[in-house]
């Protein structure tokens, strides 16, 4: 073949050609590697043995909370969550971690994509899924199930955004069946949404949370949901080491030398989470769009799960990847401040996930310093300054907005 030919084929592209090729690539190689090394080595690293195994002792009708067993962690999940692992529990641990990774990749580069192409039009796709990339490392390498998570609560969005909130309700409620809290996400687009997304959400996390009983008996069942209501209670992780907590706005209270208890901290995850409903009840008043109130719930709600949420871990700061993707590459209204700290957040979250390939003894006194909340507050921080830069339209800022009218 002829070599200028074949230069030309390779480097005479626009620039957004080679975006899409390096995000193409790049995925891939993550996948690939991933996959394989859960296929190679099932038990090294890796979380989703513990869904599986809770599968097949739901299956089985055996306990699932406190017990220990060699290669899996202590399940903290819902019932729900172990019905729907018996189908997992049916196949190798190997194959089965790489089929649950490559769903979870497929809703999170799915729901990623909808939500960009519905709220930021202007970006270009494939940067934004590139951007995507660093903070899904650590979820898609130990089988965690938070790609599945972002992938539909910002489908969600996208749904919404689109009139579909039937659709969206449904994607918040599979969402918060698997982890919780994602129903503050529900509970923001509330303010923005029509009936029928509230009677949606309601009735699938109701249907979820039956299914078990259509699967076991009801005994059985009764007994695990009494059994992990008490889990919950008890997981108090307020005071253990830095590295091992929670990596969140308490992390960082406690490296400026505030100790902050439960019971207290639990006012501030509160207040915060009232304080961004309060922003999407002022907008309303002031007449903006359903529309752009339902686009500024989705950061609202990931930033919040972020750094206020109940169980932030390193693999759960993918949470505000989304968020990230969209203040790098969107600059439009915002001030230069904002593109600055999503820079800057980016740069420590780029950092955090090389520390974290280095043996224990270097990465541990480095994440025990905040490194990874703090990343997220930046990041949080020019994603707040864009929903509260929102203004009604200006045709509906010279009319009576109809919030106020009804009031």
């Amino acid at each position: 073949m002829d070599f200028r030919r074949l230069a030309a084929l390779l480097f005479d592209q626009p620039w957004h050609v080679y975006v899409l090729r390096t995000a193409v690539g790049l995925w891939a190689v993550l996948l690939g590697v991933v996959c394989v090394r859960t296929v190679l080595q099932p038990l090294s690293g890796n979380i989703y043995p513990t869904y599986a195994w809770a599968g097949e002792r739901f299956a089985a009708g055996e306990p699932l909370y406190g017990v220990t067993a060699p290669h899996v962690d202590i399940y903290r999940y819902s019932p729900v969550v172990a019905a729907g692992f018996v189908p997992f529990g049916m196949l190798p641990w190997g194959p089965g971690g790489a089929v649950f990774r490559l769903l979870g990749a497929a809703l999170l580069l799915g729901g990623a994509a909808a939500w960009f192409r519905r709220s930021s039009p202007g970006v270009l796709l494939a940067a934004a899924l590139l951007a995507l990339l660093p903070l899904s490392i650590g979820s898609m390498n130990n089988g965690q199930a938070n790609p599945h998570m972002v992938g539909l609560l910002v489908g969600a969005g996208a749904l919404a955004l689109g009139g579909r909130w039937a659709a969206a309700g449904a994607c918040v409620a599979a969402a918060a069946l698997f982890k919780g809290y994602p129903l503050a996400l529900g509970m923001l687009l509330v303010f923005a949404a029509p009936p029928r997304f509230l009677v949606s959400l309601v009735a699938t996390v109701a249907a979820g949370l039956t299914l078990p009983y259509l699967l076991q008996s009801p005994d059985y069942v009764t007994g695990l949901y009494r059994d992990w209501w008490a889990n919950l209670a008890g997981d108090d992780r307020t005071q253990w080491e830095l590295w091992r907590g929670y990596q969140d706005f308490h992390l960082l209270l406690r490296v400026a030398g505030w100790t902050v208890p439960r019971e207290p901290y639990l006012l501030v995850q509160a207040g915060t989470g009232a304080a961004c409903a309060a922003v999407l009840v002022w907008q309303r008043w002031r007449g903006v769009a359903p529309a752009d109130v339902a686009a500024n719930a989705v950061p609202l709600g990931l930033c919040w799960m972020t750094l206020f949420g109940p169980a932030t871990e390193s693999s759960t700061l993918i949470l505000v990847a989304p968020v990230f993707a969209r203040e790098l590459l969107d600059r439009t209204g915002q001030p230069r401040w904002a593109w600055v700290a999503a820079l800057g957040g980016g740069f420590l979250f780029l950092f955090a996930v090389v520390i974290l390939a280095f043996p224990h003894a270097v990465h541990r006194p480095v994440i025990a310093l905040g490194v990874q909340p703090l990343a997220a507050a930046l990041v949080a921080a020019a994603g707040v300054a864009r929903v509260l830069r929102t203004g009604p339209s200006p045709a509906a800022a010279t009319a009576e907005p109809p919030a106020r009218l009804a009031a």
